[in-house]
């Protein structure tokens, strides 16, 4: 038998990794599409939406639970068990601190901030760059498309800086130390979300630099 063959015995013949990576993917960006579409048009009282991203949060920990244990599973893996287990926990990373940002608007009762929609779309438009990048690093079959994704990613982090920092200008004018406190809170929370999806697209980055 020739070592090509050998080396074949040897390999997840399902692609695992690349099938529950695309299956978080999923997830996160029908998690943030009902995250945004439901601030639009929001209402305290009906808190489904909050239980919508807790059920995500839930789907999420299961699916990052199911990589670790096919890294301990699998003797060859896509690329190294080290930057698999960082890109499984930025990606549920995501989803955690969306849920959060959820779970705070609930729970503070405040008003909400112009600057929640503001966030939600653009940690919308990073999941669906996170997925597209994924797609593309299977294989290594696109290298230039996963590295665009990646600075996009990056491109919308800087916009929500940007949004935090003029949104929390606005608030103090309030003068409402109450507002403030509550608000503020639920913007770190939602700015947060971009710097976990930056931080997705620099581990894909990384990846990609290795082996493509």
């Amino acid at each position: 038998m020739g070592i090509g063959n050998i080396f074949k015995m040897f390999q997840p013949k399902d692609k695992v990794f690349f099938v529950l990576f695309e299956k978080v993917a999923e997830e996160l960006v029908a998690m943030s599409k009902e995250f945004h579409e439901s601030l639009l048009d929001f209402d305290i009282n009906d808190d489904t939406m909050l239980q919508h991203m807790s059920d995500y949060e839930h789907r999420m920990d299961d699916l990052t639970h199911e990589i670790f244990v096919q890294l301990g599973e699998n003797f060859i893996t896509p690329f190294d068990r080290e930057d698999i287990s960082h890109l499984a926990s930025g990606l549920d990373d995501i989803a955690d601190f969306m849920y959060a940002s959820a779970k705070y608007i609930y729970l503070y009762k405040a008003p909400l901030d112009p600057a929640y929609t503001e966030f939600t779309l653009l940690i919308y438009k990073s999941c669906l760059e996170v997925q597209l990048a994924l797609k593309n690093l299977n294989d290594f079959k696109d290298p230039k498309a996963v590295k665009e994704s990646c600075i996009k990613i990056n491109s919308f982090e800087n916009i929500a800086d940007d949004v935090l920092s003029q949104a929390i200008v606005k608030l103090f004018e309030t003068n409402d130390a109450l507002l403030i406190i509550k608000v503020k809170s639920v913007l770190e929370y939602l700015e947060t979300v971009t710097d976990k999806a930056e931080d997705v697209a620099n581990t894909i980055d990384s990846i990609l630099i290795k082996y493509a």
